[in-house]
């Protein structure tokens, strides 16, 4: 073969690899596109369904809700402003959009996608951090990211409806993203954006410091300190001065960990307890299914490893269940340094061995099937299939309601209260009932997390004879007055 032969040969196949580079992104978003449709689906037909879930999805729809009736961030679950149990300023962006469309729909295209997102912000931090003068890196990169959307542990976020870490994960990967390919603006565009879902991200803004430090272009490496200077500052000011101000020194959720120091008479402390606590083996089961998910790729990077230990530390020490088994949204905090780590990890793999294309997606296959055998949204196998197979009862439920004034205080089933929560006062039956709410209950009630199954029904069983009047009955939905009225 003539050299002429061989430098067309190189030439057509540069040419074909920069004329197919889209391929490799639209994979990501292809899955994202999917995963979307499959996560919002499954959790509108919980919603419509009347098995979501009051806390957390009614009782932020009520205090978004509220906030564009300029009733700022009060919340009638905890009669008090939400501001001082979680801050979560993005909730300002969200009701904007609520002001149009006042609807606890637009809460869970926000969730899911914010979770979908993940997949493709994941590609371009993996794309990032890989070598890119290696072949096997967009082919790795893809193979990492697709699933992402798809993982046991984002599904766990995702069937606990709407949270803003929801949305703190590919904020928080487009940062690093940004930070690497020397973008400045956009990275501190979404770090300030991740701070804004909630207080504890400035555990993910730190880790993100820590990663332009090592990995940041030159533009932002040397200035990587400010960006730890802004998760401190955010925590100083924002915990331990705005919500000091709305809680007004009263609840906080330090209150979960008094145990540690003998304040829980129901609790004993000693080392064995705190062991038992830190290999909860729930807990333990999801770090390594995220581990896995990146085929152990974090365990080649084991000192970036180590910045998991903090917030799983925070989590299962905690008496809040489900936070100290790591379910629902509570592991979304762990999953950013994770994905460092497993990025990380590829690099080093990239840069000791070469690994052919094909292989390299082999990375996805073992992500797929974890969410498939540990998923919590159907048709994963540990779904809870009976609460997305009820029927649409929504409209029965506002003729229902339709017989209360729109701005009276009500206390509702669980599983009612998302569609009642546009209102000053709402709460889930019988949590903070009181004579002048009126009452929404369910014969085929969802009981929800954090309902009493006999409370409730001790309540239910003495509405009749507390002095309150039937005002509605279709044979499911009932709705009761006042006391006295």
């Amino acid at each position: 073969m003539t050299v002429d032969a061989l430098r067309m040969g190189s030439a057509q196949r540069d040419r074909a690899a920069t004329e197919a580079w889209w391929v490799y992104p639209a994979v990501p978003m292809l899955a994202a596109a999917i995963a979307f449709a499959w996560t919002l689906h499954g959790e509108l037909l919980r919603m419509y369904g009347m098995t979501s879930d009051a806390w957390d999805l009614a009782y932020d729809q009520q205090v978004i809700w509220g906030i564009t009736q300029g009733d700022w961030f009060y919340s009638s679950f905890a009669r008090a402003n939400f501001l001082g149990i979680h801050l979560e300023l993005i909730f300002v962006a969200i009701a904007a959009v609520e002001k149009l469309w006042p609807s606890p729909t637009v809460l869970l295209i926000f969730s899911s996608a914010g979770l979908a997102a993940a997949g493709p912000a994941a590609y371009l931090f993996f794309r990032a951090i890989l070598p890119a003068d290696r072949r096997e890196s967009p082919w790795l990169a893809v193979a990492l990211s697709a699933p992402v959307p798809f993982w046991a542990a984002i599904q766990e976020s995702a069937r606990d409806f709407f949270h803003p870490e929801n949305m703190a994960l590919a904020f928080a990967l487009l940062a690093a993203w940004a930070g690497i390919r020397g973008k400045r603006v956009w990275m501190w565009t979404f770090c300030v954006l991740a701070l804004t879902c909630k207080e504890d991200q400035v555990y993910t803004v730190g880790v993100i410091a820590l990663l332009m430090s090592a990995y940041g272009a030159p533009v932002v490496k040397k200035h990587w300190r400010f960006i730890l200077y802004l998760a401190g500052g955010w925590f100083l000011i924002g915990t331990g001065i705005v919500q000091q101000h709305f809680r007004n020194y009263g609840y906080t959720d330090f209150v979960y960990y008094r145990w540690l120091v003998g304040l829980n008479p129901k609790i004993a402390v000693s080392p064995l307890a705190i062991a038992e606590a830190l290999t909860r083996p729930e807990a333990l089961f999801i770090v390594a299914a995220i581990v896995a998910s990146m085929f152990a790729l974090p365990l080649l990077a084991p000192r970036w490893l180590l910045l998991v230990i903090p917030p799983y530390v925070a989590n299962v020490l905690s008496e809040h269940i489900p936070q100290n088994i790591l379910n629902l949204h509570y592991v979304m905090l762990l999953v950013f340094p994770l994905m460092v780590a497993g990025g990380i990890g590829a690099r080093r793999l990239l840069t000791r061995m070469s690994v052919r294309p094909a292989l390299a997606l082999l990375a996805a296959v073992p992500a797929l099937i974890l969410g498939w055998g540990t998923g919590g949204i159907p048709p994963a196998l540990l779904a809870w299939n009976d609460v997305y197979s009820r029927p649409n009862a929504v409209a029965q439920l506002q003729t229902a309601a339709s017989v209360i004034p729109a701005d009276a205080p009500v206390n509702a089933d669980a599983g009612l209260c998302v569609w009642l929560a546009n209102r000053h006062t709402i709460n889930d039956f019988p949590d903070m009932l009181d004579s002048g709410a009126y009452v929404v209950i369910d014969e085929e009630y969802y009981l929800g997390n954090n309902t009493n199954r006999a409370k409730r029904q001790a309540a239910a069983d003495a509405l009749p004879t507390g002095g309150r009047r039937l005002l509605y009955d279709d044979g499911r939905f009932q709705v009761w007055s006042p006391v006295g009225d």
